[in-house]
């Protein structure tokens, strides 16, 4: 089961640093507009790399250095974060579906990277 999280949340979150933000689009949309500091891991990619230690993303989630607490928000389409958010979920690790995406961060008058 997921949680929601809303851009405000994120905003702060990611201020913080005890949010981890994963974009599971795939590379163009991605490419197109995503988050500042959103990792982008198109989801039929998730599962190996959360199985890979030498993955920054693994990293980040299961190493030594990452933070006590530390929340992954989720952003892409709903049925692709609805599924990241279970793949998370099987491995314990707590997740949020970012109410809106990418659209409500933009909406909310907040920056999109179009780099990659």
């Amino acid at each position: 089961m997921y949680q929601e999280m809303c851009v405000h949340e994120l905003a702060q979150g990611l201020e913080r640093r005890d949010v981890v933000l994963l974009d599971v689009r795939d590379a163009e949309h991605f490419a197109a507009g995503h988050i500042p500091g959103s990792l982008p891991v198109p989801l039929p990619d998730l599962p190996g790399r959360l199985r890979d230690p030498d993955d920054e993303l693994w990293a980040r989630l299961f190493g030594a250095r990452r933070p006590l607490l530390i929340r992954v928000g989720i952003v892409g389409d709903a049925e692709r974060t609805i599924d990241a958010a279970a793949i998370l979920d099987e491995l314990g690790v707590e997740s949020y579906v970012v109410a809106g995406g990418t659209r409500a961060w933009s909406a909310a008058g907040r920056p999109l990277n179009r780099r990659w």
